[in-house]
């Protein structure tokens, strides 16, 4: 009796477990992946280099493109952008994807490239780390 009560215990406690952490992940994609991804109802961090000539502001909103060398993602901002943020810089963006723009919350400069993470310096083409 005191396993069975055990067990149901322990499989409440784990379903309540897995549920709160579900709701707070965030998985990080470059531009390439976030293009493959079929549910746009996910929390995402992208991180890619913001391509030159693509930083276009309306008022608060802002758009610009990012790049994993590979593929771009338009990004749209509403807010200020950190002073870090470049052309040609790296950033990570969080946000959703929506109807093909990802609609960021949250943007993150980085002030050197050799902190980035390995995930994205993985897909990063070496001609665009420069």
């Amino acid at each position: 009796m005191f396993i069975s009560f055990g067990m149901i215990i322990l499989t409440v406690t784990t379903i309540i477990l897995l549920n709160a952490f579900r709701s707070g992940i965030e998985f990080y994609k470059s531009p390439t992946q976030l293009l493959e991804l079929k549910d746009d109802t996910i929390n995402l961090r992208v991180g890619g280099l913001v391509m030159r000539n693509s930083i276009k502001s309306t008022g608060v909103d802002v758009f610009f493109v990012i790049t994993d060398g590979t593929n771009e993602v338009k990004v749209k901002y509403t807010g200020v952008l950190p002073d870090l943020f470049a052309e040609g810089r790296g950033v990570i963006v969080r946000g959703q994807l929506k109807e093909k723009v990802f609609v960021a919350s949250q943007v993150l400069a980085k002030h050197d490239e050799k902190y980035m993470p390995r995930e994205l310096q993985r897909t990063l083409n070496s001609d665009y780390s420069n």
